[in-house]
């Protein structure tokens, strides 16, 4: 089972992550606006063009994830960032997004 870069890199930052270029190519994962823990990186050397079982093993535990096939489904687009949210609260990782109280209606 492998997964080309290229699709880790340009697949993560729709799902709510942020990229941030330093040694190595970070994705943050960002929900409501702040960090919320899960993370990755991918290596910018030619040796890296796709990444087999064991980086995707790596990746599994920075994402949070449970399984590789979830790391899988995430960078090949199955699994929405919608969906990766879900698990993120299912896991009591991430607090819902906080909701705005309704505005009072004016009295005109």
């Amino acid at each position: 089972m492998q997964v080309a870069r290229k699709s880790i890199e340009s697949s993560l930052p729709k799902k709510g992550f942020v990229q941030e270029v330093a040694h190595h190519r970070y994705f943050y994962h960002e929900y409501a606006g702040k960090r919320t823990g899960a993370y990755t990186y991918t290596s910018h050397g030619s040796d890296y063009k796709s990444y087999g079982a064991e980086l995707l093993k790596q990746m599994k535990t920075q994402l949070r994830l449970d399984s590789v096939q979830q790391v899988v489904a995430l960078c090949n687009c199955p699994m929405s960032g919608d969906a990766y949210n879900a698990h993120l609260r299912a896991k009591g990782l991430v607090l819902d997004a906080p909701t705005r109280p309704p505005k009072p209606k004016s009295k005109a």
